[in-house]
């Protein structure tokens, strides 16, 4: 089965042409191949987390809620975890590679159903009642619990995407991570500031991204290295400036995370925007799991000057519409 990933755009696409908008009738074709390997079983469309966050702040209930259905059909409830649920299996594999431990490196479960899997088991639905469905009248038997079960999580489910800043706001929940968002610029811009003051390029611009990186994950790499017997003092020592790069690029997802990191730290005349973090938070799982990814040219282009494609084995797609010919070789394999 084919785990195709799609970025916010092209989901939007897909809204559109399900809804019959002139803007969607060139993804009418890709819309129908996709609903037809789905039905099929071959193919996948898992949303992350970033999908449930960019789709629940469209405060049009009716765009969102276009968004919403088309999502809500073609993943079947599949899902992917965020990077940093991911990243301390990646962790084992490098330490083991380089130091033989942990015998037995911590697995990934990348793909899953739900929110439950998706927040890692932080948010986990209420389950159903069957008693408050009982009536004289309604006599259900024992054997249709799990059916209506099943149900009533598609229910929930579909609500979780289709729910909206004002639900979210009578929820007790602050939809709103600008403040956040912009913590993260600020602190990208302030790191490619610091590069164009000292004439950062080449490996010891490579260096310096993995650097700030690795200080980012610290949390992460002392809990795996203290696991195998060693400090975080000693671990960087053993590294070296060398080893710094290495290391990091032993670590899939956040080899991904600095190859588009360092892209937009050489843009010197660019600066970092808020939509880039959902892209770094989100591309780079996709594009080491995933079989497929169809995200925008910006990060295409840079996917594919970085060999992304042949070291993952993902293909990289720039439009939606390409999907249709890998979705339909997908069928005939």
């Amino acid at each position: 089965m084919l785990r195709v990933y799609l970025d916010q755009n092209k989901w939007i696409d897909l809204a559109r042409a399900a809804k019959g908008h002139p803007a969607g009738a060139r993804y009418v074709e890709v819309l129908e191949a996709a609903r037809t390997a789905v039905a099929a079983g071959t193919a996948s469309f898992p949303l992350d987390m970033i999908r449930y966050v960019e789709t629940g702040k469209r405060s049009n209930d009716r765009s969102r809620n276009d968004v919403a259905n088309v999502m809500i059909e073609l993943s079947n409830r599949h899902t992917m975890l965020p990077g940093r649920y991911v990243l301390p299996a990646e962790l084992d594999r490098a330490l083991k590679a380089r130091y033989g431990r942990p015998e037995e490196p911590r697995r990934p479960a990348v793909f899953g159903s739900g929110i439950q899997h998706v927040t890692n088991g932080q948010v986990v639905l209420p389950e159903l009642d069957i008693s408050l469905l009982r009536s004289a009248e309604n006599d259900i038997d024992a054997s249709d619990y799990p059916k209506i079960q099943e149900i009533y999580s598609k229910l929930l489910e579909a609500e979780l995407l289709r729910g909206g800043p004002a639900m979210a706001r009578l929820a007790g929940v602050d939809g709103d991570t600008r403040h956040l968002d912009q913590q993260y610029i600020d602190y990208e811009n302030k790191i490619a500031s610091e590069i164009r003051a000292r004439g950062l390029s080449g490996p010891i611009l490579d260096l310096a991204v993995r650097a700030s990186d690795l200080g980012d994950i610290r949390p992460a790499v002392t809990e795996a290295v203290e696991s195998i017997g060693l400090t975080w003092d000693r671990f960087v020592e053993d590294l070296g400036p060398a080893g710094v790069v290495e290391f990091m690029d032993d670590l899939p997802t956040r080899h991904v995370t600095n190859v588009m990191r360092g892209a937009k730290l050489r843009q010197t005349e660019q600066r970092w925007e808020l939509h880039d973090l959902n892209d770094i938070l989100g591309l780079p799982v996709a594009a080491v799991y995933c079989d497929v990814v169809v995200t925008e040219k910006q990060w295409a282009h840079r996917f594919t000057q970085a060999k992304i494609e042949a070291r993952y084995g993902t293909t990289i797609l720039r439009s939606v519409t390409d999907l249709t010919a890998v979705l339909q070789r997908a069928a005939t394999a």
